[in-house]
């Protein structure tokens, strides 16, 4: 039953953005009611941590690095939205406050939510096949709307501008243009939105599964056959990535695959192939003026990014205690339309906010993750839990990169269901090494493979 809620729960998350503004564009639901059942997840996220939380005194788990840094993390961000106007001068609203803290603090409660399952191995397993399968669906759905929906069905039809303007109270001309997402359209390109109603997140969302889905193909330890799904699986991924024209996303997954073949140990004999299909990309002239405008910082997009960064860096000094949740950032951006010139990274839109602290144990959080998630992929033979823990390691050093040019490490929702595998995948490892049959079950595997 809890995993059926569970997939339920994520099932929800990725169509969310699809199905509730088509509810409120049929009037079959008032505003306010739309608005609860968009904050509905913080609340199951909050009642899950509160159902699980005795679990965190039980002897057959224990706390490991990542969850330190996690808690010290949470508790930072807890005693910045509590004393923040006190002793910092912050005027942001509290509902401002809290949807700032929200943004920044799920990557953690999503983890702990996922350490305090204590799902077993066979219900890891399932939850990866969820992941995959979910976002293959989501990916086919994209390129059929990409492809043979107009632009009405977004604006018209399912009504995400006026979503966006009534529910979530974004900004006309900012966030909504002519009904639909501002930046649904890219040099002139439509994007790829799929059921996350906007190209970032879908793009965002895709990452893992199709690291997921390359380190399952790398491992001589899976069947022909089974190989034989991931590999179209990935392709579908892939394709519905690339539509999204994404740079962040692109990227990230590019490097994260070099990352894979470097922890794989197959980077040396893959070198020569993974250059010739870049240089084959290249060739292509959309490609190659696309690429060239985006490291010259003529791309319109790009150039904003690069305004950012370097103001960024000028309001270093005065970043360093923080201004208070809801004070800078893209929330304090979107919702009262504050100025404060640090947006697309990760790393200012969080220090601008709750201080330099935050930032190293955050970072903390992220390498420790990493570090874990590599251990366990080594010394657990499980191939598919293994080929998850290398993807995810892969995924969070490119996510963390790509975070220079993106606030993609805050993105609640195409992110929620890996940091919960991150910290299913820990609690279901640790308690399954506990357990004298498993132990007994990897000595007979050892001493076969002597």
């Amino acid at each position: 039953m809890y995993l059926f809620f569970l997939y339920f729960f994520f099932l929800w998350l990725a169509v969310q953005n699809l199905v509730l503004p088509w509810v409120y564009r049929q009037r079959l639901l008032p505003a306010e009611v739309v608005g609860i059942l968009m904050a509905s997840k913080e609340a199951v996220l909050a009642l899950a941590l509160c159902g699980l939380a005795y679990r965190f005194w039980r002897k057959d788990w224990q706390l490991m690095a990542p969850d330190k840094f996690a808690l010290a993390y949470t508790a930072l961000l807890i005693i910045y939205l509590v004393s923040g106007p006190q002793f910092l001068g912050g005027t942001a609203s509290f509902a401002l406050r809290m949807i700032s803290m929200r943004s920044l603090v799920s990557l953690a409660l999503f983890y702990f939510w996922g350490r305090l399952s204590f799902l077993t191995l066979r219900e890891l397993r399932h939850f990866l096949w969820l992941v995959v399968g979910l976002q293959v669906c989501v990916a086919l759905f994209g390129i059929y709307e990409w492809f043979f929906l107009p632009t009405a069905f977004w604006s018209n039809t399912v009504g995400l501008g006026t979503f966006m303007l009534d529910v979530k109270g974004l900004l006309e001309n900012r966030n909504v243009i002519d009904g639909l997402p501002s930046n649904m359209f890219q040099s002139g390109l439509r994007r790829l939105i799929s059921t996350y109603g906007e190209p970032l997140a879908m793009g965002i969302a895709s990452v893992f599964p199709l690291l997921l889905c390359t380190a399952v193909c790398l491992r001589t330890s899976f069947s022909k056959i089974v190989r034989n799904f991931w590999l179209p699986a990935g392709a579908v991924m892939a394709a519905a990535l690339i539509l999204t024209i994404g740079r962040e996303s692109i990227g990230a997954t590019g490097l994260g695959v070099l990352v894979l073949f470097w922890f794989e140990e197959k980077l040396r004999h893959s070198a020569l192939p993974l250059i010739m299909v870049g240089v084959a990309l290249l060739l292509l002239p959309q490609v190659w003026t696309y690429v060239a405008d985006t490291i010259n910082f003529r791309e319109a997009s790009a150039a904003t990014h690069l305004r950012y960064l370097y103001s960024g860096w000028q309001q270093l000094p005065d970043m360093l205690v923080g201004k208070g949740l809801g004070e800078a950032g893209g929330w304090a951006f979107s919702l009262a339309g504050v100025q404060s010139e640090v947006g697309e990274n990760s790393y200012f839109e969080l220090m601008s906010q709750t201080g330099i602290l935050s930032v190293v144990l955050m970072a903390g959080f992220l390498f420790a993750l990493i570090r874990s998630a590599l251990y366990y992929s080594r010394k657990f033979s499980d191939p598919l839990i293994s080929a998850a823990f290398v993807a995810a390691a892969s995924h969070i050093l490119a996510r963390c990169l790509a975070g220079a040019f993106s606030p993609s490490l805050f993105a609640v929702i195409p992110l929620a269901s890996f940091f919960f595998f991150c910290g299913a995948g820990f609690t279901a490892v640790q308690r399954a090494v506990a357990n004298p049959v498993v132990v007994a079950k990897r000595i007979l595997i050892l001493q076969r493979s002597a």
